[in-house]
Parts: structure tokens; C-alpha cells; sequence
């Protein structure tokens, strides 16, 4: 067949040099063995990716395709195209979307078998930035021409069965499959070659979603069957039936953890897990030491003396800001010097929104700190106090909005037995510290046990939202041993409701997200949040279940062994909210009850199956474009839909 091409014009469309965005709406009447053509250049828009969006809509089936100069010359030499094509489709609904390099480009609808009536769309724009998402997994790749990349799946995969959606876009088809390694290299999901994974039109979908996944180490291929590099957005996100804390242990190359108290919002019934989810503004340790000898001969090597340990504090921070997202990891730590009988009041803040996550002295400050290495420290001013045992206190971590400057965090302690019993103890605030964000409207400290903290591509897994109370090496991630160690620690949150200070529902002897870490401290559970801490065998296990109701008087008790201390609010805190939520990992999910926090925060914690795409981070990798990509898609597809219904 022999394409009559002067018939039909050419019609081409101008760029800028550095930038695209236009679009075309129009409806043309095509004779039989003609085609209609659009050629667009598009230029090198880096650091911006161009994407492009089509369709056709025909009272008879045509043939819609993208093809670059060397196919376009091909086709309209010969009427085939069986030199190649970017993207093609026959019928009388086309559609698709592609990522689009530099290059000449054209747009063909040619009608093969009668004339035809053809409503022809295209959306082409460059206003997409190649950032890494937050939120959701995700990272720009080239594959060379008949190769495959191999992305390995963040390893919460590993801790309980799961959910996982995977989306992909890229400027030419490519190849997804999933694999599970326990599988003898059956592919889980193949897909057909695509440019946009699962674009489809009923249900509108723009993803692959695999339920029910069990547990194990998970890998994605993407392959590239062309004789030309494909540029691939890919992007995937894990929903966990829970969270599992014994996923760090596993990981660990050695028999080592940070050892105390934590609470990971996951409750162990006989092998029944449920979930919850605390929001809080305050989070208090108890402590009382009674003896605490360090030694590691290997300390110095990171930095820190051989007779240095730590007792941290330590949760997440989630903010909301303009419902956009942010994990901050406040710190608030003791560092004792065991043979001088001195302890050094620390504190740290980490932005832990995702892989490229920082913090500068711009967007975080306080008159005692600054941010070295991508860490707030109070390095200006850290006290240094000496201390007798028995030594007791409340290490106190407070967090609120101050309206249009951002988000404050305290960091306190009050001691309550130093050697004696202090007649008159008074919470003494060490920092005070300001997350500058004026868009700022919600925060909270969470514990969930539905959810990982937002991580990249190029790490394995994320943090937990935990709260820890635990011992190890003085810093630097350093992992010690102690030779005498006898203390009782206490972890509790502050509930608005009942004011005042309570234990989590469940607790484990082990924290995850502290780096610092012990070899030979043994924990035994108390009741009540409490717990006892030696030297010993290292036992990381679930300690407890609380009733569902808890009750707190102020009472202090002195012995010449150890302190007992229940609390109300004589620890001063901001007045917010706390929630607590339950669910049945197995078959049901309790909606979060009402609270102050805002509903972004609620619903990016205990959304275990839906998908939740809203989160971005200050200074850190960024999923709007990408949003952005999925929302043209929909709109389109829609479209789609409502004109089809129309002819």
C-alpha cells in the first residue's frame, strides 16, 4: 500500500529551547489510506522531564502511534510500520502516556481500512522535575539497550504478609516483573511491554496492586528490549499487615541491640497481632540507676571513650504542613561517663522524611545547637552533671506548634534522686529547639505499628514509628559492654484525655531505630510500663500487654535500691492530644478516633491497603511531579471515558 502523503499535511509544533507545554484538541476527518500527523521537538528540558499523554477517538479502528524520525521516514516510505514504533494502538479508543527524551517526534493516526472521523488529544509538558519520592519508593533509571535493572523491595517485606503497588512510566515500552527469591525464579507479576503500567480505562487504574503477598525478600526487573536506553520512572510502595521490630535484629550482622523499653504500636496476643496508633505531644523516661560501668576497648576507633554509655529517649515527630508530611526523630540523651560519674545532657533532631532528607541552620535552630553532618546537636551548650546512685529521673520529650514559626521541641529532665532523695525536684529544659516551618499546622509524636517511616530507593528499609527508652554505647554507633549495670526504666505518653502520664499498650525489650547498641543487657518486665535492666543474656523479646485502662497517682517511693515513680502532670506539657487506635491485622481496622492532629497525620499512619500519596519533604526528594503525572493520567482516562460514551 502506498500512503498518499501530500493530502494530508504535516503540521508541526513549536517549542521553546528548553522547555514544552502545549497541548491539542481537535477533530479531523481522515480518508481511507491516509494518515494525520502532529511532529513536535522536544528539546533537552534538564533538570525537567517531558511527559506526554494521548488519545484518539474514531467512529471506525485506526492506527494511533508515536514514532521517532527514523520510523516516521520508514513509514511513510513503505505504509508499515515494522521498522518500529515509540508506542501504537489499533482501534477506535487509543490511548497512552510516555516519558519523552530530546528529540524530534511524531504523532501519526493513520485510517488503513475507510475514512474516519478521529478526535485526536495531546498533552505534552516539561514541567515535571526528576526528584525521588517520599512517600511512595521511587527513582529515575536509563537501561542500555537489551539489559535489565533489578531493584530490590525494601525489606519490611520480610517482617509480615503485605500489599504492594507498583507503578512505572518510562519514554519507551519496558518489561516489569516481580519475584520472590523463596520462589525458584517464578515471576510473581510479568507485564506486557508498556510505557505506563496498567493504564486502563475501566477501572481507571494506572498501577499493578498484588494483595496478600507473604512474607520474604521481594525484587522488581525492569527490561529493556530495545536497541535504544530506556529512561524509567519506577515507584512502589509496601502497605504491611504490621510492622514486625524483630526485622532490625535480623538484619544485624551480630548478637547486639539497644536494650530497655519501647513501644512499637504492635500488640502479640499468642501470635494474634494487632496494631495501634498513639499520637502524643509528650513522651517521658523514667530512670533509676543504681550502678553503671561501661567499658569497650574498640571506642575510640568512633570517636567516643571506652567508658561511655547512653540512656536515649526517642521518638517520631510527624508534622503536617500544609498536608505535606514530615518525620523528624527527636533525641533526648544521657551520656554517661562511667568512670568519672559524670552524665552529659545530649540531644539530637534527624529529618528522616526520606533518603535526601536534611536539615541546615536555616531550617532548624536553638541558641545551645547546630546542625553538623545533616544532625541538630547541642553542641554549644550541653551540661554536663555529676551523679551518685542512686540516680533517678524523668528524661522528658515535648513537642508543639508555635502558629506561624513552626514546630517547638523540648528537651528535659528532672531529677529525682542523686545519691538522696531531692526534697524539691523541678524539671530543668536543657534545649529548647525550633523547626522553622510556618505552614506548620499539625504535629505529634507517633507510635504506630502500621506503618514504616517514608525511605528511598537506595535504602532497605525505613524506621519504625516507635518510642525507645534504651541503653547503649555512648554515640557514633557504638556498641558496648557493660560490667555492672542495675536500673529500672519506665516509658510512658501523655494522654489529654485522663491528664496525665500512661503506659503504651505493649512493649518490647528492645529498641531499633537507636544506633548505639549493647551486647549483655537482660530486661525483665515489672507491669505498668516498667521495667528492670542487668547485665546478662541478651534477650530480645515482647515483654507485655496493658490492660485498656490505665490509672496514675503521684506517689515516691525511696528504698536504698531503687526509686518507684508514677506520674501526673507535674512534668509541665503543651496541651494537646494523644489517640490511641486498635486494629486486627488479620481481618479488621478500627477507624482513629477524633483528635486535634490533623487527618493527614491520622491517615499516613493507619492506611494499611490504601494508597496515601501526599507526603513531601523540606530539603528531601519530592513525589509532586509524579503526582502530578498520575493526576493528568486520570483526568484523561476520564475524559476517555465520558467522550466514548458520547459517540
Amino acid at each position: 500500500m502506498i500512503i498518499i502523503f501530500s493530502y494530508i499535511p504535516i503540521i508541526t509544533i513549536s517549542s521553546s529551547s528548553t522547555t514544552i507545554n502545549y497541548v491539542i484538541n481537535a477533530t479531523e476527518t481522515i480518508p481511507s489510506n491516509y494518515y494525520f500527523c502532529y511532529r513536535f521537538y522536544v528539546p533537552n528540558t534538564s533538570p525537567n522531564v517531558a511527559f506526554g499523554v494521548y488519545y484518539t477517538i474514531s467512529n471506525t479502528s485506526v492506527i494511533t502511534a508515536i514514532l521517532t524520525s527514523s520510523q516516521f521516514l520508514a513509514f511513510n516510505q513503505t505504509g508499515s510500520f515494522s521498522k518500529g514504533y515509540v508506542t501504537l494502538q489499533n482501534g477506535t479508543l487509543n490511548f497512552d502516556g510516555l516519558l519523552f527524551t530530546q528529540g524530534t517526534y511524531y504523532l501519526v493516526v493513520y485510517a488503513y481500512q475507510s475514512s474516519a472521523k478521529v478526535q485526536i488529544f495531546l498533552n505534552i509538558s516539561s514541567n515535571l522535575q526528576e526528584q525521588n519520592s517520599s512517600t511512595f519508593v521511587g527513582d529515575f533509571i536509563t537501561i542500555p539497550p537489551y539489559q535489565s535493572e533489578l531493584i530490590r523491595i525494601h525489606y519490611e517485606t520480610i517482617g509480615s504478609p503485605f500489599n504492594l503497588t507498583i507503578f512505572g512510566i518510562s519514554n519507551q515500552t519496558v518489561v516489569y516483573s516481580l519475584y520472590n527469591i523463596n520462589s525458584s525464579n517464578r515471576p510473581i507479576l510479568v507485564s506486557p511491554p508498556t510505557t505506563v503500567t496498567n493504564l486502563g480505562v475501566s477501572p481507571l487504574t494506572y498501577n499493578y496492586t498484588l494483595r496478600d503477598l507473604s512474607p520474604g525478600i521481594y525484587y522488581l526487573t525492569i527490561e529493556n528490549n530495545h536497541s535504544t536506553p530506556a529512561l524509567v520512572y519506577f515507584m512502589y510502595k509496601v502497605y504491611p499487615e504490621y510492622v514486625n521490630p524483630f526485622i532490625y535484629p535480623m538484619l544485624r550482622s551480630g548478637a547486639y541491640a539497644p536494650m530497655g523499653i519501647a513501644s512499637y504500636g504492635v500488640i502479640n496476643q499468642s501470635g494474634i497481632i494487632t496494631t495501634y496508633t498513639v499520637l502524643t505531644n509528650s513522651i517521658i523516661g523514667f530512670g533509676n540507676i543504681t550502678s553503671i560501668l561501661a567499658y569497650n576497648t574498640s571506642a575510640p576507633e568512633v570517636g567516643v571513650s571506652p567508658y561511655e554509655a547512653s540512656l536515649q529517649l526517642n521518638a517520631m515527630l510527624v508534622v503536617d504542613s500544609n498536608g505535606s508530611l514530615y518525620t523528624y526523630w527527636p533525641q533526648n540523651v544521657l551520656i554517661f561517663f562511667t568512670n568519672q560519674s559524670e552524665v552529659e545532657l545530649h540531644d539530637n533532631v534527624l529529618n528522616v522524611t526520606g533518603d535526601n532528607a536534611t536539615l541546615t541552620n536555616n531550617s532548624i535552630t536553638s541558641p545551645n545547637g547546630y546542625v553538623y553532618n545533616n544532625y541538630y546537636g547541642n553542641y554549644l551548650n550541653a551540661p554536663i552533671l555529676p551523679y551518685r546512685t542512686p540516680f533517678a529521673f524523668y528524661l522528658i520529650l515535648n513537642e508543639s506548634i508555635v502558629e506561624g514559626q513552626g514546630v517547638q521541641i523540648t528537651m528535659a529532665i528532672e531529677v529525682l534522686q542523686n545519691g538522696s532523695v531531692l526534697n524539691n525536684p523541678r524539671v530543668y529544659t536543657f534545649d529548647t529547639i525550633l523547626i522553622h516551618d510556618p505552614l506548620a499546622e499539625a504535629s505529634a509524636l507517633v507510635v504506630s505499628g502500621n506503618a514504616y517511616t517514608p525511605v528511598g530507593a537506595h535504602s532497605i528499609i525505613g524506621n519504625y514509628y516507635d518510642a525507645e527508652l534504651v541503653f547503649g554505647g555512648g554515640g557514633n554507633g557504638e556498641i558496648t559492654t557493660f560490667k555492672q549495670l542495675s536500673a529500672e526504666l519506665g516509658l510512658y505518653y501523655y494522654n489529654v484525655t485522663t491528664g496525665s502520664y500512661v503506659p503504651f499498650p505493649s512493649y518490647y525489650s528492645f529498641g531499633a531505630d537507636t544506633a548505639e547498641a549493647t551486647y549483655n543487657v537482660h530486661v525483665n518486665y515489672l507491669g505498668n510500663g516498667l521495667v528492670t535492666v542487668s547485665t546478662g543474656k541478651l534477650d530480645l523479646m515482647y515483654l507485655s500487654t496493658q490492660s485498656n485502662s490505665f490509672t496514675t497517682t503521684t506517689t515516691t517511693t525511696t528504698q536504698s535500691t531503687s526509686t518507684t515513680t508514677s506520674t501526673t502532670t507535674t512534668t509541665t506539657t503543651q496541651s494537646t492530644s494523644s489517640t490511641t487506635t486498635t486494629t486486627t491485622s488479620s481481618t479488621t481496622e478500627t477507624s482513629v478516633s477524633s483528635s486535634t492532629e490533623s487527618s493527614s497525620i491520622h491517615s499516613i499512619i493507619n492506611s494499611t491497603t490504601s494508597i496515601n500519596s501526599t507526603s513531601t519533604s523540606p530539603q528531601a526528594s519530592s513525589e509532586l511531579g509524579l503526582g502530578i503525572i498520575i493526576l493528568l493520567i486520570i483526568i484523561i482516562v476520564a475524559a476517555i471515558v465520558l467522550l466514548r460514551r458520547r459517540h
